[in-house]
């Protein structure tokens, strides 16, 4: 039976809601039908679920395995256990703190389990993409992210790596804050490569999952998770995706819950793009400049046009922050010079302007460059950045 009282910072009502998901192995989709049934009131919804005989188990969708042999009693127990003993915060639909844009998509969560310190309920906007991205992928993501979590925009992804990785990163190292949903649960780091990106984020934001403690990241869960990615968010900007990528899933997903949806086109031979073109051509908003995506929202970035040089600033800065090629890190006069390359060709005597260096160092940048095969050259001397 559920246990009576207060414990671990759960109310009456949460803890029921827990024992109905968990212990009784309600479907929460079924949940959240009663839920809106009952007025969007969640001690109705508990009370009819828990007031309903046994007979009437299998049109409640009750696993009746659950039942016999008291697995669900002993996983209701553990989360307990681990929401306590792990300092896991949870929150449930209709209830203080859960994000009042994610209430309204098709089935909603009806528990978030959560760790990190920031608010679910900020201006969120989240990043996604490509987990085998581009050079100019992870520079287009951090330029982005960086940009908007300065204005005080929450960034919100997926914790892969690749893109969702960048933009956590990145809005990091703007000083803002990003949210992580994962499909695990809060307690499992996956994947293992982004442990220290992960404890940073409990530091400068949240890890949230509608998944309780203990569950392993499952192939089926992350396209469970993106419809949340997109919910809590007011807007979903897609960098590289490929046609049947799960970055692709959530920008679909977010034009159904009727979200702004943008996507940074890329090269016709890059099949990571192909993605963002067919979102384009969908409906999405192409973005090129961090403004595509800020007037969008003018009504509450009244001042956004005002902000040209210091996005600049984050723009030129951008390259020399992130790492280039996996260990390589570019120092001095071939720093200078590679910052001043992108992936537009440059020719050699705007570069020269641009560096304020004699042609000759600029020269020997290059070569140096073009060995490592981070620069490649162009027609009538020009240069631009290697994928």
């Amino acid at each position: 039976m559920i246990e009576s009282g207060i414990k671990a910072g759960i109310d009456n009502d949460l803890r029921q809601l827990l024992y109905i998901l968990f212990a009784r192995g309600i479907n929460p989709s079924r949940y959240i039908k009663a839920y809106k049934e009952k007025r969007n009131n969640i001690a109705r919804a508990n009370k009819y679920f828990l007031g309903n005989s046994e007979d009437q188990a299998s049109q409640l969708c009750i696993d009746p395995g659950i039942k016999k042999t008291g697995e669900g009693e002993k996983l209701y127990t553990r989360i307990l256990k681990d929401i306590e003993d792990k300092i896991i915060k949870v929150i449930h639909i209709g209830g203080k703190g859960y994000p009042g844009h994610l209430e309204n998509i098709y089935v909603p969560p009806p528990v978030l389990f959560c760790r990190g310190r920031a608010s679910l309920e900020g201006f969120n906007i989240a990043v996604v993409g490509s987990r085998q991205c581009t050079r100019y992928g992870k520079d287009a993501a951090a330029y982005i992210s960086k940009s908007l979590s300065g204005l005080g925009i929450y960034i919100v992804s997926g914790l892969a790596l690749g893109i969702d990785g960048i933009a956590h990163e990145s809005s990091i190292c703007g000083n803002g804050k990003t949210i992580a949903v994962l499909g695990s649960g809060p307690d499992i780091i996956y994947p293992p490569e982004n442990r220290r990106l992960y404890r940073k984020i409990l530091d400068h934001g949240a890890v949230i999952t509608e998944f309780p403690p203990g569950t392993p990241p499952l192939r089926q869960n992350f396209p469970i998770r993106n419809r949340i990615i997109s919910g809590i968010s007011r807007g979903v900007i897609v960098v590289e995706a490929g046609i049947k990528s799960g970055a692709m899933i959530t920008g679909k997903t977010a034009l159904e819950q009727d979200r702004e949806v943008f996507a940074v086109p890329g090269s016709i031979f890059n099949k990571a793009s192909r993605g963002c073109h067919r979102l384009i051509k969908s409906g999405a908003k192409l973005v090129d400049n961090i403004d595509d995506i800020l007037e969008e929202f003018q009504a509450l970035f009244k001042d956004w046009q005002g902000a040209g040089d210091a996005r600049k600033q984050v723009a030129d800065s951008i390259s020399t922050e992130l790492p280039v090629k996996s260990s390589v890190k570019i120092r001095g006069k071939a720093g200078i010079v590679y910052k001043n390359i992108s992936y537009d060709a440059v020719g050699l005597e705007e570069l020269i302007s641009r560096c304020s260096m004699p042609a000759s160092e600029v020269l020997n940048a290059i070569t140096m460059l073009e060995m490592r095969e981070l620069v490649k050259e162009g027609p009538s001397n020009h240069y631009s950045r290697c994928d």
